[in-house]
């Protein structure tokens, strides 16, 4: 584990509409920290420990690494105390905030929405926003935004470059360079990071190769596909890499759609696997149907989702099923993956979704989310309508799913004051089961750039989102990530 240093203009994070008076104290520039700690530790030193846990779980993250100067025993309940650390992230679900990590271009190159071109540059400062979310209006019932107040840091001009940025999990993101097939696992709430962890599968498929004196060479049919989750019985992170490979001569470059041969799975546990360790690609004891391709499309848009120690994605995504580059005659599934069992499931999706009337162009999902612990499916229904389809997959209900199930099911309309089509998503908001992000993505002189609303599944009203001010978002490929996240003190 590593501490990445930044400028010291790190998000706020302050809950609900009044700030905590001890931490406006905290936050003034005029302030005698050492002053302020002394009087704090005098405060609470006679209380007993379970009270001591209990108000600091109330607290921030960012005071509370303040409060790690207070005292060797504050650093310690802090930094290791699993009750502590357990009890924080418990009261930050009820507080969930938005994240925005954008890269800060290289001068002279503009980003665009070639992910090829965007690669390329050698960026390496990040623009990390962090919000809290608040009601605003700016006249009329039309007019109305729901705004994020931001607190922007940027980090360091060497911070490290990387190619794509995964979906939060209990407020760690991990980062990805697909250059040197390595992650590194970010606390974006203590700034706390894991070093670089190379995967060395390719180069040991070729030793393999090189031993029998072949001629042939192991390659990547594509850039492998990274998965992260979190085993809730273990208390472990882990970052899962799937591997599609074909053995091939040294000069031979393949085709886009020709098909890869084999597939390897690796897996690593934060914090404790120092390399990547090979896992079996077998479905567990619950699964029920088989499948050619476990895995979705090579460069899938679809997000990857999270709940309760599963990962879900999608075995299908219209655009790559055009092409050819999914197979056919596979049934659409959700593929649930166990993080604890490092398995997988195959949840079928009922006829009478995949039946239901609408244009042959939206036959399959435009985006995949999570809704109050459950996984849901966005569908494009109208111009102007989606369809979300709900599934509780929870405790009890895996097996059923896995046979099909229909009643577990359950569905919502909605309207939207936008066109909808493709470059439409949404992802749900970190703990609520009422509110829905939608993005709307647009491309503008090059410029691949997101808009934001915010649904009410309960008032069923739909309001702009502007940060700071600003209503679209630059969406540079990979590398950016737009979503909501609970903070938390878990160590990477």
């Amino acid at each position: 584990m590593e501490v990445l240093t930044s400028y010291d203009v790190s998000p706020h994070f302050y809950y609900g509409t009044s700030r905590n008076r001890s931490t406006e104290v905290l936050n003034s520039s005029n302030t005698n920290f050492h002053g302020v700690y002394t009087s704090i530790q005098t405060q609470v030193s006679g209380l007993p420990n379970e009270i001591v846990i209990d108000i600091l779980s109330r607290v921030p993250a960012k005071a509370l690494m303040q409060f790690k100067s207070v005292c060797k025993h504050w650093l310690f309940l802090i930094k290791q105390d699993p009750k502590l650390i357990d009890l924080h992230f418990i009261h930050s679900k009820s507080r969930p905030n938005f994240l925005y990590i954008d890269p800060a271009p290289e001068k002279g190159i503009l980003h665009t929405s070639l992910i090829a071109s965007f690669v390329e540059s050698k960026t390496f400062q990040q623009s990390i926003s962090c919000a809290e979310i608040v009601e605003a209006s700016t006249g009329g019932e039309d007019e109305e935004v729901e705004a994020f107040v931001s607190k922007v840091r940027i980090t360091e001009d060497k911070w490290f470059p990387y190619s794509e940025v995964l979906e939060p999990v209990n407020g760690l993101v991990c980062f990805v360079d697909q250059k040197t097939h390595a992650i590194r696992v970010y606390n974006a709430s203590t700034r706390e990071a894991t070093p670089w962890v190379i995967s060395t599968l390719l180069a040991e498929e070729n030793h393999k190769l090189m031993a029998d004196k072949s001629t042939m060479k192991i390659k990547s049919h594509s850039t492998p596909i990274y998965r992260f989750g979190f085993d809730p019985e273990k208390k472990e992170h882990k970052v899962f890499c799937f591997w599609r490979l074909l053995t091939r001569r040294e000069q031979h470059c393949h085709h886009s759609l020709e098909r890869s041969e084999y597939e390897s799975w690796e897996a690593l546990t934060v914090g404790s696997d120092t390399k990547w360790r090979r896992i079996n690609a077998v479905p567990n004891e619950n699964n029920q149907i088989n499948i050619a391709e476990v895995l979705p499309p090579a460069y899938s848009n679809c997000r990857q989702v999270y709940v309760d120690g599963t990962i879900y994605w999608s075995n299908k995504e219209y655009y790559w099923d055009q092409w050819g580059t999914t197979n056919r005659d596979d049934p659409d599934v959700i593929v649930a993956f166990d993080v604890g069992t490092e398995k997988y499931r195959l949840i079928p999706i009922p006829s009478f979704i995949l039946e239901e009337p609408r244009d042959e162009e939206y036959r399959l999902p435009i985006d995949i989310l999570v809704l109050g612990g459950h996984v849901a499916l966005l569908y494009r229904m109208e111009p102007y309508v989606v369809k979300l389809w709900m599934l509780d997959d929870g405790a009890g209900k895996k097996l059923e799913n896995c046979r099909g199930n229909k009643s577990n099911w359950s569905t919502e309309i909605i309207e939207l004051p936008f066109y909808c089509d493709n470059r439409v998503g949404g992802f749900g908001i970190a703990g609520s089961t009422d509110k829905i992000i939608f993005e709307c993505r647009g491309c503008n002189n090059s410029v691949s750039f997101t808009c934001l609303y915010s649904y009410d599944r309960k008032k069923k009203t739909c309001k702009r989102i502007e940060m700071d001010g600003v209503s679209s978002f630059t969406r540079c490929s990979r590398r950016t990530l737009v979503t909501t996240f609970t903070e938390s003190l878990f160590h990477v």
